[in-house]
């Protein structure tokens, strides 16, 4: 076992380990046995002590000294605030105000670790932060937040709408009203409640069997391939059938991390989000890793080993590394598009209409991912062309359908006004708020008869697409998605936008019609304009998807990876 996992597991099971067994981990990760590997060691304090963590910045946080005040009010709680060394004078005013108020023993400064894990918060109950302002006296979603949710604490936060919103979007916690001790100690001892019920509801998390696929089982052969975690769109499920198909040395699993309302496609092990932090679930995962598999395909770098080292592959690497894993790495999307360089390199990027906190956010990602890829060195590929413009250095492994699957005979463009179907994903990905009202004022001319839908199952979506003429995919990103592929598939007429260098440089020609959402009224028009045309662009899409998204040339891909 590799350091982190191994300070990970410490911290995480604490006083459940043997003396002797945390000994022996501590001197196999290299951790002198004074070392504080979590919060709560830090402040000294037995696992039954309730224990409140504030890991957020101090000198921003509007409500910190209303926690302090409130320590009288909860008799027996403690609060540790994990500084950073430019808050230790707002670190000393605490200790200071504390002392006043005769609770000093109860608050504990803990320098902040080089790298926060969520291991090293997770031994406290609950998580506070109150009340932070932007420029414009705009509230934000503190950073810090996410690795509360990240540790598996129940949240505290002063209201403001963006906190709320998320706290009820992650079912994390509950908020207090600033200024108001009486709110904070309330809702501090209601979400220790919870702290408890959700610990009883989830005593010793099991490993979830899930639905295998098309795939050949993991064996004993000489290749045990293992995919996890993200499973977008199904894609590692449709990747490991096409490997299967293509390779019978290989055996495969694919494991997937996701709330259980997310399991849509074919699983050998499914990890409920929630549990996924519980040292049960992570030490099964570790195990499984490490001793099961020959090579490993990391989706959207997300971490393989659970999430205590942390919300991305990175930290996994050297573990995998010392296990002689072959790793490759594998985008899709947002995890490595760099939102600054794309509303660069188009005038109409998805971007324009992100919101700025979630494009902060989204540059942070994809430029720690490209870090991670590249200081790796592992092999890197990406399943849209548009993304090559990110990670020149990646290989493209093509979006897998089911081709046949889509497949029909009936007609397209034959009737006066031909339906237009729209199905986003997520709608800011897609330019749906910009297109809809100009396919809206062609529905209402009678031109078209245009279908927005969203929501709908995709095992719903094949007649829809059948029932079309054309389909609408993304118009803001550069590269077709899985949509448009199961447009052509189906032999539709396509329209999405595509970047036209990257396209070229992979050199294929995909039949689909090039649009942004300033040109898509123009493009339909062109469409209906010469229908023989269009027809004969739609008859061309079953034959480029079988040439590049059945899963034979993805297979082809990987190929060399897994000698």
């Amino acid at each position: 076992m590799t350091p982190a996992p191994a300070q990970r597991m410490v911290a995480a099971v604490g006083r459940q380990v043997p003396r002797r067994m945390r000994t022996a981990l501590r001197r196999a990760a290299g951790v002198l046995p004074w070392t504080h590997t979590s919060v709560r060691a830090a402040c000294a304090l037995p696992d039954t002590v309730p224990l409140l963590v504030h890991a957020g910045p101090l000198a921003v946080d509007r409500g910190l000294w209303g926690m302090v005040d409130a320590l009288p009010r909860l008799p027996g709680v403690h609060l540790a605030l994990v500084c950073a060394a430019g808050d230790r004078p707002v670190a000393s005013e605490a200790l200071r105000r504390a002392g006043e108020l005769g609770v000093a023993a109860r608050l504990h400064v803990v320098p902040r670790p080089r790298r926060m894990t969520p291991a090293f918060l997770a031994a406290a109950d609950v998580a506070v932060f109150g009340f932070e302002r932007g420029e414009g006296d705009r509230p934000l979603v503190p950073a810090v937040l996410d690795d509360y949710r990240a540790a598996g604490l129940t949240i505290v936060a002063g209201n403001a709408r963006a906190v709320r919103e998320y706290l009820i979007r992650h079912a994390a916690g509950e908020v207090f009203a600033p200024g108001s001790l009486p709110s904070f100690v309330h809702t501090v001892r209601r979400a220790q409640d919870r702290a408890l019920e959700t610990a009883a509801a989830w005593p010793a998390p099991p490993r979830i069997p899930g639905q295998p696929g098309p795939w050949r089982p993991l064996g004993a052969g000489p290749v045990r391939l293992g995919l996890g975690t993200a499973n977008f769109a199904g894609q590692l499920s449709a990747i490991a059938g096409a490997i299967s198909a293509a390779r019978p040395d290989v055996s495969v699993e694919v494991v997937v991390a996701k709330p259980p309302e997310a399991y849509r496609h074919p699983a050998d092990v499914e990890l409920h989000f929630p549990a996924e932090h519980h040292i049960e679930v992570q030490l099964d995962q570790i195990r499984r890793v490490l001793t099961g598999y020959t090579h490993l395909i990391v989706d959207a770098f997300r971490p393989v080993l659970g999430r205590l080292n942390g919300e991305d592959i990175s930290a996994d690497l050297p573990a995998l590394e010392r296990a002689r894993i072959k790793v490759a790495l594998l985008a899709h999307g947002s995890e490595i598009r760099h939102p600054t360089a794309h509303l660069e390199r188009h005038a109409e990027s998805a971007f324009r209409d992100a919101p700025a906190e979630l494009r902060e956010r989204l540059v942070a990602v994809a430029e720690k991912n490209r870090r991670t890829a590249e200081e790796s060195g592992r092999p890197v590929f990406v399943t849209t062309l548009d993304l090559l413009d990110d990670a020149p250095f990646a290989t493209w492994a093509p979006i897998v359908i089911d081709v046949d699957a889509w497949a029909t005979d009936q007609p397209v463009l034959d009737r006066p006004r031909p339906i237009v179907l729209h199905a986003p994903s997520t709608r800011w990905t897609k330019g749906t708020d910009r297109i809809v009202p100009e396919l809206q004022e062609l529905h209402d001319r009678g031109i078209i008869d245009f279908r927005l839908v969203e929501g709908m199952p995709h095992d719903q979506m094949r007649r829809l697409v059948a029932d079309a003429d054309i389909v609408v995919d993304q118009l803001v990103m550069g590269s077709y998605c899985a949509f448009a592929c199961e447009g052509m598939a189906a032999g539709r007429a396509v329209v999405s936008y595509l970047s036209e260098s990257a396209h070229r440089s992979a050199g294929v020609h995909p039949p689909i019609t090039s649009a942004t959402p300033a040109t898509l009224v123009k493009a339909i028009e062109s469409l209906l304009d010469d229908r023989a045309a269009a027809v004969r662009l739609a008859a061309r899409g079953p034959g480029y998807v079988r040439e590049h998204h059945d899963g034979r040339r993805t297979a082809a891909v990987f190929d060399a990876f897994l000698r």
